[in-house]
């Protein structure tokens, strides 16, 4: 079956807090062959475990990121994608509500393979959703 969910990097990140919104988790368990991530969430997870200090908090981020790499497909920010996003932030710009570049991409990954976007900060993509094709959920309970 083909991924139907696009995890944001905030439904991601819930796998290595120490302690997670467990509803988000079961939702993901519930569709996990049905979920994938970005090249542009890679990026934002890789990120934020090299930022962080040395330690055990460190090391248990980078068990968890490998073991998303491991877990999910990582769909690539390709040139059909690179069109959607300069075709909606453009269209958010005019309508007085510019876009983030990072969730543009996410959002237009997301667009491109006609997927759902699964994130918590629904806040953040609601321009992009008002000029585009963006359908987006929110997982947590």
């Amino acid at each position: 079956m083909s991924a139907v969910y696009l995890l944001d990097t905030n439904v991601i990140s819930e796998f290595s807090k120490p302690i997670p919104n467990q509803h988000t988790l079961e939702m993901i368990r519930e569709h996990e062959d049905m979920c994938a991530i970005c090249a542009t969430v890679w990026e934002e997870a890789v990120y934020g475990y090299e930022s962080m200090p040395e330690g055990k908090r460190k090391n248990a981020v980078l068990d968890t990121i490998l073991d998303i790499k491991e877990s999910y497909d990582i769909l690539p920010y390709d040139d059909f994608a690179a069109k959607i996003c300069g075709e909606i932030r453009s269209k958010c710009k005019k309508a007085g509500k510019p876009a983030p570049f990072y969730d543009s991409q996410i959002a237009a990954t997301a667009i491109a393979n006609g997927m759902v976007l699964i994130t918590h900060n629904t806040e953040d993509f609601a321009a992009l959703c008002e000029n585009s094709m963006l359908k987006v959920e929110d997982w947590w309970g």
